[in-house]
């Protein structure tokens, strides 16, 4: 990290002190330094480092287009290798990177709506039936099953087997309090004893790593994998930089990271969305005309509307390999820049009435420009944003078929920092009136029944 002098200035609180608030509130903590140094401004913190927060459209846009390929932290110096693995996407850079993407691709891009719609429609009914009728709920731990569910069938394809069955188990926690301190203190990944706060997440990775592996070790010894377009069957086709297959350690770790970075900020951005459909009714009475008269662009708009005022991820952290100048400042290299798009995504400079949702702002020509950036940008945006912008359609077509939504008693819920994600403060909560049966169906596929609202 360059040296303290070149960088912009910034709140100069104890370290402790900025963690904190910025783990309660980050969007508003983020703001009220926005307001008070300008568009660059530099925090200092525990777990996250010495960093150059970005918060004007043409700076955050500038960073992504322009600082592609390095993410913060090697995979030998970061405190989430223990869980993700040495060789996950994450820590890889240029050729490697690039070449990692280009495997997976396909994975997420081709003739993905044809082929997981119907599927998701179904599991997202099943879900919408568990859910009470008429009194406050949280959704959040719904949608977690729900793109575990979607997410685990893209990454490692057929999910009816035992071994399968088990991994889902092992990854459902999704993420856990105990991390925190092992982002803290990352040594205690590598030590024992019972008062230790990594046993049981040491416990579950080490459980899901040995399924992984042994569901490789299966599909390596099946024939006929060709045509397949699961993730496990593309990095078993693909091929390094030298023409070998990868390794199983390899393949495991972009596996894990794919299902971890996947699932838990899906999960979020669809509570998000219900909780906010809850809190607009009018908004959601004409996105129930424009489903009934079959106008797919509102439906669409209110997608990304709910990714605009409720994005899953705060930011989007690069490194930077060379000097970059932002807002008429140099920014030496080795500078840690994060842009936060969140915070960009409600700047009333830009966007009219930034904290209402009003999903027709999205039908309009002239956009903000390099002011909606809900999936990163650049060579490293969000490998699975084909996947989550489905994910949300699909269920906000189920739910607004099936449900009426109203707001569950008190205020509205904040933005949480939870390991990646910004999550619902209480989980998305709810009231859900069904005006339609609902259908219930296993997530493994099985037998339909009709269940009554």
């Amino acid at each position: 990290m360059p040296n303290a002098a070149a960088l912009p200035s910034g709140p100069g609180r104890p370290r402790i002190w900025q963690l904190s608030r910025y783990a309660l509130d980050p969007i508003g903590y983020v703001e009220e330094c926005a307001a008070s140094f300008g568009p660059l401004f530099t925090l200092d913190m525990p777990i996250f480092g010495t960093f150059v927060a970005v918060v004007a459209p043409d700076d955050v846009d500038a960073v992504l287009a322009r600082v592609p390929d390095r993410f913060p932290g090697e995979a030998d110096t970061s405190p989430l290798t223990p869980l993700m693995g040495e060789h996950a996407m994450m820590f890889a850079t240029g050729a490697a990177h690039r070449a990692q993407r280009r495997a997976l691709l396909p994975a997420f891009r081709a003739g993905l709506a044809d082929r997981w719609r119907e599927q998701i429609a179904t599991l997202a009914e099943h879900e919408l039936a568990r859910l009470p009728s008429g009194t406050p709920v949280a959704t959040l731990p719904a949608m977690r099953r729900l793109t575990l569910e979607v997410v685990c069938r893209l990454v490692f394809g057929a999910t009816g087997e035992p071994h399968a069955t088990r991994l889902r188990e092992e990854l459902a926690p999704g993420y856990d309090a105990r991390l925190v301190p092992m982002l803290l203190w990352p040594t205690l990944w590598r030590r024992d004893g019972r008062l230790n706060p990594s046993r049981q997440l040491k416990r579950r990775r080490d459980a899901a790593n040995r399924l992984i592996l042994d569901l490789i070790a299966r599909r390596r010894a099946e024939a006929g994998r060709n045509g397949r377009v699961d993730a496990l069957s593309l990095l078993l086709a693909a091929r390094d930089e030298h023409g070998r297959p990868l390794s199983d350690a390899h393949v495991r770790d972009q596996l894990i990271g794919l299902v971890l970075l996947g699932h838990e900020p899906s999960a979020t951005g669809l509570a998000w969305m219900l909780e906010r459909l809850s809190r607009a009714p009018a908004a959601a009475a004409r996105l129930v005309a424009a489903l009934a008269a079959g106008h797919a662009e509102l439906l669409d708009a209110a997608v990304r509307e709910t990714l605009r005022l409720r994005p899953a991820l705060l930011d989007a952290p690069r490194t930077t390999a060379e000097e970059i100048e932002l807002s008429g400042r140099r920014i030496p290299s080795g500078t840690l820049l994060t842009p936060m798009l969140a915070v960009v995504h409600r700047r009333a400079d830009v966007w009219e009435q930034p904290l209402a949702f009003v999903p027709e702002r999205f039908l309009a020509e002239d956009l903000p420009s390099h002011a909606y950036a809900p999936f990163g940008g650049g060579a490293r945006r969000c490998i699975a944003a084909s996947l989550v912008t489905l994910l949300m359609r699909v269920v906000l077509e189920t739910t607004l078929r099936h449900v009426t939504l109203v707001p569950a008693p008190g205020p509205e819920e904040t933005p949480q920092l939870a390991g990646i994600a910004l999550v619902p403060s209480r989980g998305a909560r709810v009231v859900v009136l069904r005006r339609h049966s609902v259908r219930s169906s296993s997530t493994s596929g099985g037998r339909v029944v009709s269940q009554l609202g």
